[in-house]
């Protein structure tokens, strides 16, 4: 949410320090909030199916949410953060009075990649909510240990 406002009021603004103010937030918002917290939800979540009793042996309900989740950090580590980088740089170069070379590309890139993130995490949403056949494997009765003799 911090990039998607930074990011109207930097495509806004005529003045360039403004937008590199504003593209160094989305920058470093990016990287730690966006980036960070994607890689510790996949891996967490992971981690916490098996004990859960989800496996991708069994079904693939986990299969297809751990690729959406394998895309979206494809698509922030190889579109977006680079673009964002880009954009930063020309910011900060074209307040110092330098042309801003590449500007427009590196803004439709980044803002490609961040509408590709969105259906992303909106059919990771829907995959969530709306689970098919591959249930989670529940203890049988007469063992507490094993599962579903």
């Amino acid at each position: 949410m911090v990039a998607e406002w930074n990011g109207r009021a930097a495509r806004v603004s005529t003045s360039w320090s403004q937008r590199a103010l504003l593209f160094s937030i989305i920058m470093l918002s990016t990287r730690v909030a966006g980036f960070g917290s994607l890689i510790l939800t996949g891996v967490f979540g992971s981690l916490l199916s098996l004990p859960l009793g989800y496996s991708m042996r069994e079904g693939s309900w986990l299969r297809w949410v751990n690729g959406l989740w394998l895309l979206a950090v494809i698509v922030m580590a190889f579109v977006v953060l680079p673009n964002v980088r880009r954009l930063a740089a020309t910011a900060a170069k074209a307040e110092a009075g330098e042309a801003p070379d590449g500007w427009e590309s590196a803004l439709a890139r980044w803002r490609f990649g961040n509408v590709v993130l969105s259906v992303t995490y909106l059919a990771l949403l829907a995959i969530m909510v709306l689970r098919w056949r591959s249930q989670a494997r529940t203890r049988c009765r007469r063992h507490r240990r094993c599962w579903a003799c």
